[in-house]
C-alpha cells in the first residue's frame, strides 16, 4: 500500500476543476463548443461550463477532476489523486473560473419563420429521403432556428413533451446540445407493437439509415431508432466491467420493455467501437444485439452519401 497524501495535498486535488485540469494539462485534447461550452476530443459526449462537468452518454457529472478520473477514466480513487498530485508538482495550475449555473428546464430555441433551410441541408447536402423528411417536419422532430441559423433535433417523452435537443449548424460544423436537455430522452422514432430498436450516434445517422432502408425496400416505418448524442472511449480493456451503457439508451430500454432485439450502428472510430463494446457487454444476456457498425465509412450517413453519389455516377455514364 502507498504512503498516505497529506491532507494539503489532498485539499489542492479535490479543488481542481475539470476545465482547469484540461487546460492545463490536456489543452491539446479540449475543444471549444460555444461561448461557455468545453468537450474534448476523446469524449465527444463530455460536456464542461460554469464550472461543472456532464458526461451525456453515461448520464455521469460531477464537479471535480478527481471526480472524472475516478468514474469515468475508471481509475482508483489513489491512483487518480496521485496523477493529479504529479500534474500540480509539475506545474501549477492557472485556475480557469466560470460561475455555475443552476441546472434550467430544456428552453428550445426560437424558431425560424420557416424550415427551408433545414429542409434543403438534409435532403441535399445529407441526402435524406424527401418524404421521411417530410414526415420528421410533420412530427416536429425537427424545426430550423432563427438566431444561429441551425438545424434543431428534438427528443420527446411519453408524452410527447420536449425533453432534449441538440443543434446542428447549417453552415459549419458546429453542433451541441440545448442546455437544460435531459440526456435520457434522445432523439427517436418509435413502434410500440415491434421489438427492435436500431441505435445511432446522432439524428442524422438515424435518417441516413432510414433513408438506406427504404431505397432497398424495406419498410423502415417498422422498428424503433434512438439517437445516443454521442459516445465514448474506453481508457483500458480491464476497465470494461466498471463501465456503463449510455443513459439515452438505458432509459429507452426501460421505458420500451417490449424490445427484444438491438441494432448497433455506431460510428466506425475509437469511440463507437468502444461504446458498442459496452453495450454488448452489459446487455448481451439481456437482447439479441448486433453490431451492423459502417465497415467502410466513417458513419451511416457517409455510406448514404456515396450511394447517391455512385448512383449518380452511373446514371451520368
Amino acid at each position: 500500500m502507498g504512503k498516505k497524501i497529506p491532507e494539503s495535498d489532498m485539499k489542492r486535488i479535490r479543488e481542481l476543476d475539470l476545465l482547469t485540469y484540461f487546460k492545463n494539462y490536456e489543452p491539446h485534447d479540449l475543444v471549444r463548443n460555444g461561448h461557455v461550452d468545453y468537450t474534448t476530443k476523446s469524449h465527444t459526449s463530455l460536456h464542461m461550463s460554469h464550472g461543472l462537468w456532464m458526461h451525456w452518454s453515461s448520464g455521469i457529472g460531477g464537479k471535480t477532476a478527481l471526480d472524472f478520473l475516478i468514474k469515468i477514466e475508471n481509475m482508483s480513487f489513489r491512483d487518480a489523486a496521485m496523477h493529479i498530485k504529479n500534474l500540480i508538482d509539475l506545474k501549477e495550475p492557472v485556475q480557469h473560473n466560470q460561475r455555475e449555473r443552476q441546472t434550467k428546464k430544456l428552453r428550445l430555441p426560437y424558431p425560424a419563420e420557416n424550415d427551408n433551410d433545414a429542409i434543403a441541408y438534409l435532403i441535399n447536402k445529407r441526402c435524406i429521403d424527401k418524404n421521411i423528411v417530410n414526415y420528421c417536419q410533420e412530427q416536429r422532430l425537427f424545426y430550423q432556428e432563427s438566431k444561429e441559423h441551425c438545424i434543431v433535433f428534438v427528443g420527446y417523452d411519453e408524452n410527447h413533451y420536449p425533453r432534449f435537443a441538440c443543434k446542428r449548424s447549417l453552415d459549419n460544423d458546429m453542433k451541441k446540445d440545448v442546455w437544460g436537455s435531459d440526456k435520457s430522452y434522445g432523439f427517436s422514432i418509435t413502434n410500440d407493437s415491434n421489438t427492435s430498436l436500431h441505435v445511432f450516434e446522432s439524428a442524422i445517422d438515424l435518417l441516413s439509415y432510414m433513408t438506406l432502408s427504404k431505397q432497398n425496400h424495406k419498410d423502415y416505418k417498422l422498428d424503433n431508432y434512438l439517437a445516443i448524442s454521442g459516445a465514448s472511449t474506453l481508457v483500458k480493456d480491464r476497465n470494461l466491467e466498471e463501465s456503463t451503457i449510455p443513459i439515452a439508451l438505458k432509459s429507452f430500454l426501460e421505458r420500451n420493455l417490449q424490445i427484444k432485439e438491438l441494432h448497433l450502428h455506431l460510428d466506425n472510430d475509437k469511440a463507437g467501437y468502444d461504446t458498442t463494446r459496452k453495450i454488448i457487454f452489459h446487455l448481451q444476456d439481456q437482447y439479441n444485439i448486433f453490431d451492423d457498425s459502417p465497415r467502410h465509412a466513417k458513419d451511416i450517413n457517409l455510406i448514404l452519401q456515396n450511394q447517391v453519389k455512385k448512383r449518380k455516377y452511373n446514371l451520368e455514364r
